[in-house]
């Protein structure tokens, strides 16, 4: 069980869910503005559907572990709706930035760097979650390896 938790704190963690209710965010016609310009940054940055690619390769990661039971992946997949973490994330953007930063990313994105940048991304997050794991597991077997020289 102990495990089963772990993984499911790492895919919340890895998916950017919150481990509490996302803030208040005022309804107002500014915000609403603010909201829209908000969508549109996660659309052109393709950050919406990136939260279904780093699901996938996290339950693709979680596929061989024993300790979850059987039908996990295939339940979770189907119960999951990625689209669903916008919605999650949109009052984090309005908490955290300011209607000129995001009308500067808006800007930048459009441009022929940000559109290869964006290009770029899933392919940057794939290698990177690799890279990650790879690193996780040498520091998981040298920690093991010290703890067991004792």
């Amino acid at each position: 069980m102990k495990i089963q938790m772990a993984l499911l704190a790492a895919l919340g963690l890895t998916l950017g869910v919150p481990s509490t209710a996302a803030p208040a965010v005022q309804d107002t016609p500014a915000a609403s503005a603010k909201e829209k310009k908000i969508r549109k940054l996660l659309e052109v940055t393709g950050s919406s559907a990136m939260g279904k690619q780093v699901m996938d390769a996290m339950l693709n990661s979680f596929s061989g572990n024993p300790g979850l039971p059987a039908g996990f992946i295939e339940k979770f997949k189907e119960t999951a709706q990625p689209d669903k973490l916008v919605e999650l994330i949109i009052p984090i953007y309005l908490n955290n930035l300011d209607e000129e930063t995001i009308d500067g990313a808006l800007a930048f994105f459009e441009t022929p760097a940000g559109k290869k940048f964006i290009k770029a991304q899933p392919t940057i997050v794939q290698q990177s979650m690799a890279a990650g794991q790879k690193w996780g597991a040498e520091m998981a077997e040298k920690t093991l390896k010290a703890l067991n020289e004792k």
